[in-house]
């Protein structure tokens, strides 16, 4: 028998709106937004602006992003990510309902991972009642992606603009792996503007959860070295490179007073190790890395 997907909250808006994109800060196009909510939601209390710095067309970014940053604002928050390579194109308009919360988003990956682990979510493809303003096929985000949210904040409810549908466009997304020997092989996601490195493993893969002392029994292997697992930043002897528990809650690769992106010659895409420590020394010394991909 089937498991029955319970119907979502009721829509409560609290009058605030997430903004994430790849538009940078250089041209008006959050401002334009900015200025169209305030037009059209007499009840919005606040646009919080998540970021615009991802790369342009980085969907994947921008997923990883939206991921990690929506639980943290009050349920009744209207989420919109715009990084539309396909801006003008058939691609859909999504709408998903999660935990009191309503997300939109091009049907091009950004809602994916949400999607995922959001199992009771409800997910909507916007259709013909939705509003449109304006002829543009380049700026969705201001003719399309802002009156929907903007009607959203008023207290129309999702289901108003779309049916449900269970059909959605996914992205390729590599999870951290357990291998032999009890290591785990890492992906580097991001790098943020300090030069962190930040991966896709968790560090619940290395026993976080069970055991106090974990870190002093593990290493990250880039390139020949193994660099030490610390608890904070300030743990770093000055300029060498360590592992630790970053604010996304995974772990990633630090440089204290330093960019460990330019130190190690590593970018997004590149591939580290965590091993149990007894497998190898631990770095004492900045280390020396080979470049994956930029």
């Amino acid at each position: 028998m089937a498991t029955r997907v319970p119907p979502p909250r009721p829509w409560r808006p609290s009058g605030i709106v997430s903004l994430l994109t790849d538009w940078g800060l250089d041209d008006p196009y959050v401002g334009v937004v900015h200025g169209v909510l305030y037009r059209d939601a007499s009840r919005l209390r606040a646009v919080v602006d998540v970021s615009h710095g991802v790369l342009p067309g980085d969907v994947s970014t921008g997923a990883f992003f939206l991921e990690r940053s929506w639980s943290h604002f009050p349920a009744g928050t209207v989420h919109v990510a715009v990084v539309d390579p396909g801006v003008g194109t058939e691609r859909g308009l999504c709408l998903l309902e999660a935990r009191g919360h309503v997300f939109l988003a091009p049907d091009n990956g950004l809602l994916a991972r949400l999607i995922t682990t959001e199992p009771q979510g409800v997910l909507r493809r916007a259709d013909e009642r939705a509003p449109v303003r304006g002829a543009s096929a380049t700026f969705h985000g201001r003719d399309r992606f802002a009156p929907l949210a903007a009607r959203l904040v008023q207290g129309d409810p999702p289901a108003a603009f779309g049916e449900r549908s269970a059909e959605h466009v996914q992205i390729e997304r590599r999870e951290a792996r357990r291998m032999d020997h009890g290591r785990v092989a890492a992906e580097v996601i991001h790098v943020d503007r300090f030069g962190n490195l930040i991966t896709n493993a968790s560090p619940e893969l290395l026993g976080a959860t069970h055991d106090a002392g974990w870190r002093a029994r593990w290493v990250c292997r880039v390139g020949e070295e193994r660099l030490p697992l610390v608890r904070t930043y300030g743990e770093a002897p000055d300029s060498a490179a360590v592992a630790l528990v970053d604010s996304f809650e995974l772990l990633e690769i630090a440089v204290r007073d330093g960019s460990a992106a330019s130190t190690l010659s590593l970018g997004k895409g590149a591939e580290v190790w965590f091993e149990p420590a007894e497998t190898g020394r631990v770095a004492a010394r900045g280390p020396r890395a080979r470049k994956r991909r930029a």
